[in-house]
């Protein structure tokens, strides 16, 4: 059975290449396409789509809002965009899309971003996936308290409570790893990567891997 994809894009051409990719990978089916923001919502709403991929800009508007209606309808979301300033990038993943692709890497990787989005993973293009990664790096090295010194909680979600494992989790989320991958990766368990994930979630206070890497690159 095919995954049932809808491709939000304004530019015909791009849009028709875009298909034309995922259409050449037998795994998925594109079920609807849409240019704008009246007929995206329409299109969430109707396809029956478990798979988006957005323009993060159609022709009347942002995307942003269809991409939380999108995951609302349990759909996950690829953004496929020209846009890698960080605003746009976290913005779209805080909304909870699961991966973001530049238009400029995406000549030969929309269908195999899917694959790793219908896998669970997170596919994110290489200079936005190293962006985020140094600067979690960076903040979070900022952030560490000094020896002896416990941090204030005040219930608000701190990357700075994260373990090195967790890190290390988070870091391998952003590269796009599945939990099959980071368990084989880390030589552990499955069950073993699910229960830091949880961990995650509880100290990030987020509720999927998207959500997880982007607030504690924000939060670090």
């Amino acid at each position: 059975m095919t995954e049932a994809v809808l491709v939000l894009e304004d530019d015909p051409m791009i849009r028709r290449g875009v298909v034309r990719q995922i259409e050449s990978d037998g795994a998925f089916t594109v079920v609807a396409q849409a240019g704008d923001v009246i007929a995206g919502r329409s299109a969430i709403e109707t396809s029956g789509a478990t798979i988006g991929v957005f323009d993060l800009q159609l022709s009347d508007g942002s995307s942003i809002p269809l991409i939380r209606l999108a995951v609302e309808k349990q759909m996950a979301i690829l953004v496929l965009t020209v846009w890698d300033d960080d605003d746009n990038v976290y913005n779209a993943l805080a909304a909870g899309a699961s991966g973001y692709l530049l238009k400029g890497d995406a000549t030969t990787r929309v269908a195999e971003s899917l694959t790793i989005l219908r896998d669970g993973g997170a596919p994110i293009s290489p200079t936005i996936a190293r962006r985020l990664l140094d600067d979690f790096r960076a903040r979070g090295a900022a952030a560490t308290p000094s020896a002896g010194v416990v941090a204030a909680h005040d219930g608000s979600p701190d990357a700075s409570d994260l373990t090195d494992r967790e890190r290390e989790i988070i870091e391998l989320f952003a590269k796009g790893a599945t939990y099959d991958d980071v368990a084989r990766m880390l030589s552990m368990s499955v069950n073993t990567v699910r229960h830091h994930v949880r961990a995650m979630y509880r100290k990030l206070h987020v509720c999927s891997k998207a959500e997880a890497v982007t607030t504690a690159y924000r939060l670090a």
